[in-house]
């Protein structure tokens, strides 16, 4: 529900999410608001006038697949095989 919320409006506190929840008909505490923003991964973007809401992030396996290459590229200096193990 929390992701149809803030795909249908500028919700900019989480204080506002649990306003929009409870009209929904939901019972919630700005502590599980404030878990599920963190395991649904959301951000803030900025809008115009300085205000900011929050979105979803999305990742396709594309983006993760080129992060983790990076991380590889940019982390390491060489790997070495024994057996099974990197």
């Amino acid at each position: 529900k929390i992701l149809e919320l803030i795909s249908r409006n500028d919700i900019e506190t989480q204080e506002e999410l649990s306003d929009y929840l409870e009209r929904e008909g939901y019972q919630v505490t700005q502590a599980t608001v404030s878990r599920d923003i963190r395991e649904l991964k959301l951000t803030k973007l900025s809008m115009s006038g300085g205000r900011q809401k929050y979105v979803a992030l999305v990742e396709t396996s594309e983006d993760l697949s080129e992060k983790y290459t990076r991380i590889f590229r940019d982390g390491f200096l060489s790997m070495d095989m024994a057996q099974n193990i990197l």
